[in-house]
């Protein structure tokens, strides 16, 4: 299941949703990454001073990845569709 993350918040919701359906609490998670409890609801709520290691230790944890890729871009007509 590929998501779209673009802004911290959008990472931290990604994460939240990712450990609930695998049945993980924040504790859990915290432990497998070698985290607190606290820095996991930091992330999850978006917090943008969490440092990059963090961020990978916690997707570590998860078995997930980054991928890098251009930037998608919708088209004018893709943004009327929506209204």
């Amino acid at each position: 299941m590929a998501e779209l993350v673009r802004s911290p918040k959008q990472l931290g919701v990604a994460l939240r949703r990712f450990r609930r359906t695998h049945n993980l609490t924040q504790a859990e998670l915290a432990k497998r990454a070698g985290v607190r409890q606290g820095t996991i609801s930091q992330v999850e709520t978006g917090l943008e001073t969490v440092k990059l290691t963090t961020v990978m230790d916690i997707l570590r944890a998860l078995d997930l990845e980054v991928v890098i890729q251009p930037r998608t871009k919708g088209s004018h007509s893709d943004i009327e569709d929506m209204f």
